[in-house]
């Protein structure tokens, strides 16, 4: 089992985002702002109307990109580009057209789609890597038999990855926090009031180089708190299952990270984390 990868640190906010064809009504610059409903939309489906690319004259390190809440159908495609600088000269990852559904997920009906919040995830570095000099980013998107006539998504997230050196331990809840009103009426029948419910993770890294817990956990607490979304990939092996796991989070309040212990590597620390999917 692959360890669990982290967007940290987020490297979205340095990007200018341009490219492609999106209405005055939800512009391009949606994608850099919560909340996920106020979405960027393309004005049509074509395909040179629905690039998105990101420029910096600071390039930054990053190795994992995501663009969540989208409409992108069964028969999507997406291409990711970046380059060492804004000018676009020498790239640092090609990728190809490839899929934003696992096979399972072709066949979903659009209400289906419609009814969560799905995130397309592309990890762009190499095992064990950060990441690579991004100057320039591009995102192709290829859906131009979209029943809605145009493409549109609530967020694009960029990061360097982090993975932990070991992974969180056995015990790992998942699942999500129920939000689905009921009513009962005086004889007894209920009423549904269904909304959408946001995935919820926790857990705990039981040894963690104190070295590695103070740069990456306590920062990502310190800096992140509640107010800052954070991209989560708990099993980066399972491709298959990347819409069901793969999440834009807040942090909860995991409690407090503790020393367990001296060990030949140094003091080791446990560290609890909690993550809340952002839905709205």
């Amino acid at each position: 089992m692959t360890n669990a990868l982290f967007g940290f640190p987020r490297v979205s906010q340095a990007y200018a985002l341009s490219g492609g064809l999106w209405t005055a009504a939800y512009p391009l610059l949606n994608l850099q702002s919560l909340p996920l409903s106020k979405v960027a939309r393309s004005t049509n489906a074509v395909l040179t109307s629905t690039i998105i690319d990101g420029t910096t004259a600071t390039p930054q390190t990053a190795g994992m990109i995501a663009l969540t809440r989208h409409n992108l159908s069964g028969a999507a495609t997406i291409k990711l580009t970046t380059w060492t600088t804004s000018a676009r000269t020498v790239t640092s990852f090609v990728g190809s057209f490839e899929s934003v559904w696992p096979a399972a997920y072709v066949g979903m009906s659009t209400s289906e789609r419609a009814n969560a919040v799905w995130t397309w995830y592309k990890r762009f570095s190499a095992a064990g890597s950060a990441g690579v000099t991004v100057g320039a980013w591009r995102i192709e998107i290829n859906d131009t038999t979209n029943t809605a006539g145009y493409v549109q998504a609530g967020f694009v997230e960029i990061a360097q990855v982090y993975e932990a050196r070991w992974n969180f331990e056995w015990g790992f809840q998942y699942g999500f926090s129920w939000r689905s009103q009921v009513t009962e009426a005086i004889g007894g029948a209920e009423y549904v009031d269904r909304r959408p419910k946001p995935r919820v993770v926790r857990g705990s890294f039981p040894n963690v180089l104190r070295s590695e817990s103070m740069t990456k956990f306590f920062e990502m607490h310190r800096q992140l708190d509640f107010a800052v979304p954070l991209l989560f990939v708990p099993m980066p092996d399972e491709t298959t299952h990347y819409p069901r796991t793969v999440m834009l989070a807040r942090q909860e309040d995991p409690g407090l990270l503790s020393m367990k212990s001296a060990s030949p590597y140094g003091i080791i620390d446990s560290v609890p984390f909690a993550l809340r999917e952002i839905i709205g």
